[in-house]
């Protein structure tokens, strides 16, 4: 214990204590406790005033910053307050001194307005009387204006008869002029086809010298074929090809890939899709527009020919390969694939996929009746195109249908997939609801699987969104790389060529075994008459089995089989002369 807390008292009762006996040291000890109670009272009384004192002195330390702060701030509003009363009293001094010279200035102004306004009266009082010097003149003025303007309407009326004769005769002049420049330009169109020189070549000469002659006279002895006519147009399919062979020979380097379908399937905006020059478009309608067939193929450089049915070619512009079409054809008075069968088109496409493939744009083989008389032969024209494809790509239209159409099942047997991959496109996919799309690619699987054509792949593609939506088998694009490969002109031409005099060959040796079965069973109904009716019915039938036997001797068609297999050598020589040609000069360039 603190010796400050205790009194002094207490030390001297200690003291005693030591000395008093001990019976009476009980109330002493009682005395003691009690100071000592009362002291430790005191003590923590004190400690709690000592506390409160300690955390007032805090709180007062604490209120002091606050004000030293305050007072700083404070201080420092009021330097800034004093600056700003001597800035604005700057500026009260200078407005004072402006306001002194503005006076100044209104009080000249006013004197020069008082002036001025002088002056202005007496202008005033000279334009009063000018004013009815006016008004005089102008009464004047109206009365000679009323009489001219009858005189004007008359005028005005000769006037607007004078622009109805001339609008007349503008339009008739418009007309005339736009059917003068149609005329002119269809008439540059026949003279340059006409004028345009086909690329010598000795073997597309023989080729055509063949067909024309050998093969017609051929084909005009032997009847065997019940298929010549389309014989006839697989040929004619060859010299077309040999013909753009010898002014393009880049053509058949390449996989020649058949774009086929039917009227607004959407095959020229099919190959649209990958073109990437945006200035160049295959003619895309509601009206049947590709009516000539067009070989288009990726080149650096932008190439537009139209060939001519003499194997010559000429250069056509941009505008004007998108205006041909049926309607521009319809415009001449003959069919003007009989002048221009083709065309070929260069263009920038992805190399990826594109660098070794040739399209054909193919014309609908079904266009409506309001086409015109000229799409009467776009079937022809497609079946003959489209057998010079090594690969097709068959599109359907799925704004049309959700099936095969049984027209496109025609075509497609008609120009036969034996030799070809066929990939099937459902285009304007993007006009169906996606979740059709599996739906329809079922039946159509299901169509082709009855008919037994078999196909690589089948997409559900946009043309204008440039998307393939779903697919079967293989993709579109990985088609496209797969296919995107040189080819081989002269076993391609071969090919198609063997195909035809294989159907020949076929022909004429069934007729051989015909003919030869037959002579057999009149042999043995000779036989048969001799043994059961004897010399006499045998001597009547004779000259019947004679007439019989006569028409069915063999030799006319071993001939003829002598004849086809020796020109279907002269056609494949014509072949090799051509290429070989070609070939000799690409390595001289």
């Amino acid at each position: 214990m603190m010796p400050e807390l205790l009194p002094p008292s207490l030390f001297d009762r200690l003291g005693k204590l030591a000395r008093l006996f001990v019976w009476r040291r009980k109330s002493l000890h009682d005395a003691i406790v009690e100071e000592l109670y009362l002291a430790g009272t005191r003590h923590e009384t004190l400690a709690g005033e000592h506390q409160d004192t300690l955390a007032r002195l805090q709180s007062l330390t604490q209120e002091h910053g606050h004000l030293t702060e305050r007072l700083i701030a404070t201080d420092a509003e009021l330097a800034q307050a004093r600056q700003d009363s001597q800035s604005l009293q700057h500026t009260l001094d200078q407005t004072r001194e402006h306001h002194q010279r503005d006076d100044e200035l209104a009080r000249m102004h006013f004197d020069s307005l008082a002036s001025r306004h002088s002056q202005i009266v007496g202008e005033r009082n000279a334009i009063e009387l000018a004013h009815q010097t006016l008004e005089q003149m102008l009464e004047e003025a109206r009365t000679e204006l009323g009489e001219k303007s009858a005189a004007l309407i008359a005028l005005q009326q000769s006037l607007a008869q004078a622009q109805d004769v001339h609008q007349k005769l503008a339009t008739e002049f418009n007309a005339l002029e736009q059917r003068h420049g149609d005329t002119w330009t269809r008439f540059q169109l026949i003279s340059r086809l006409l004028a345009a020189r086909p690329t010598e070549s000795a073997g597309l000469t023989r080729f055509r010298q063949l067909l024309a002659k050998d093969y017609m006279a051929f084909a005009e002895s032997d009847s065997s074929l019940g298929a010549e006519a389309k014989a006839l147009l697989m040929l004619q399919s060859i010299e077309q090809e040999l013909g753009l062979l010898v002014g393009v020979p880049d053509v058949f380097k390449r996989t020649i890939v058949g774009i086929v379908g039917g009227f607004s399937s959407g095959k020229s905006e099919f190959i649209n899709s990958f073109i990437l020059d945006h200035e160049i478009r295959l003619a895309v309608g509601l009206q049947p527009v590709t009516a000539i067939p067009s070989y288009v193929l990726a080149t650096d450089e932008r190439l537009i020919r139209g060939y001519s049915a003499n194997g010559g070619y000429i250069e056509l512009g941009v505008e004007f390969y998108k205006s041909i079409s049926h309607a521009f054809i319809n415009s001449f008075s003959f069919d003007l694939k009989s002048l221009m069968p083709f065309m070929c088109v260069g263009i920038q496409m992805d190399p990826a996929y594109f660098s070794n493939i040739c399209f054909i744009d193919t014309p609908g083989y079904n266009p409506p009746a309001t086409a015109g008389e000229c799409s009467q032969s776009d079937k022809a024209t497609a079946v003959q195109f489209a057998q010079q494809s090594g690969a097709i790509v068959w599109l359907i239209g799925l704004d049309v249908t959700g099936t095969v159409p049984n027209s496109d099942l025609k075509f497609i047997q008609e120009i036969g997939v034996e030799h070809r991959s066929v990939y099937v496109v459902l285009n304007k996919a993007d006009l169906r609801p996606e979740d059709d799309l599996e739906f329809i690619m079922d039946e159509v699987e299901s169509v082709l699987t009855y008919e037994n054509i078999p196909i690589v792949g089948i997409s559900a593609y946009s043309s204008t969104l440039r998307r393939v939506f779903t697919h079967r088998g293989q993709p579109l694009m990985d088609y496209f790389a797969r296919i995107n490969q040189q080819s081989d002109a002269r076993k391609h031409l071969e090919s198609r060529l063997k195909e035809v005099f294989d159907m020949y060959e076929e022909a004429i040796q069934s007729g051989i075994a015909a003919n030869r079965q037959q002579k057999l069973a009149i042999n043995g109904l000779q036989l048969d008459a001799l043994e059961i009716g004897g010399a006499g019915l045998y001597e009547k039938m004779l000259e019947t089995i004679a007439k019989f036997d006569q028409k069915l001797d063999t030799a006319p068609l071993e001939k003829s089989l002598k004849e086809s297999r020796r020109m279907l050598d002269a056609f494949t020589d014509a072949i090799q002369q051509t290429t070989e040609s070609l070939e000799e000069e690409a390595s001289v360039a």
